[in-house]
């Protein structure tokens, strides 16, 4: 019997590719953008493009956030996709500065201006947002980003994988407990992102 997934809708972006995705991986989807039936959801996948701004406090400081917390205490699987991820941490500078839901360590930070595509200081300025495909270790795997902010976390004890732009290094993914999150779009990376999103939906870590 495919499993139920609540995939939250907070008006943070399209989640028509997110839903056919994990169909596609036998998830069973309910789109909803209901706190009460977020709070009682037993597995929570949380997409999000855009910034950290009113948008994302009203989130954090309202129902849904309280909501999206009673989850993840409660020990039900959560999933955070791009800034779904972000949002997981203390603070991110994006936008003057907003707090996140405060479930993991760390802050948000944007990718420096000035990075080169090599180390020699004539070579090519990196274009930010860091936007296409990367390979992601330990798996050695591509998957699709799209962000000009990343996670900087306190613990990085939480990174599973890693990626690497320019002279930054941040986690791709993260995991702690029952909560996990990707930097990347896994509903944009074909295989791969179909194999991560397939394993989070078994209760797997990918």
């Amino acid at each position: 019997m495919p499993r139920e997934v609540i995939l939250v809708d907070s008006q943070l972006g399209n989640l028509d590719s997110v839903e056919h995705a994990l169909i596609q991986v036998g998830a069973s989807v309910i789109v909803s953008s209901d706190p009460d039936r977020v709070a009682t959801a037993r597995m929570v996948v949380f997409p999000g493009q855009g910034s950290f701004g009113p948008t994302t406090r009203a989130l954090v400081d309202g129902a849904m956030g309280a909501a999206l917390r009673m989850v993840i205490e409660r020990g039900d699987p959560f999933l955070g996709i791009c800034l779904g991820m972000q949002l997981l941490f203390e603070h991110s500078e994006e936008s003057g500065g907003f707090d996140g839901l405060k479930v993991l360590p760390g802050r948000v930070r944007r990718f420096p201006a000035d990075m080169r595509a090599g180390e020699d200081p004539e070579s090519a300025r990196l274009k930010i947002p860091h936007m296409g495909w990367s390979d992601v270790q330990p798996t050695g795997e591509h998957f699709y980003f799209a962000h000009s902010y990343y996670v900087e976390t306190t613990d990085p004890s939480l990174a599973m994988w890693w990626c690497r732009y320019g002279s930054v290094e941040f986690p791709a993914t993260i995991a702690r407990g029952n909560v996990f999150g990707c930097q990347f779009h896994p509903e944009k990376s074909q295989w791969s992102g179909l194999r991560f999103l397939r394993s989070f939906i078994l209760g797997g870590r990918a």
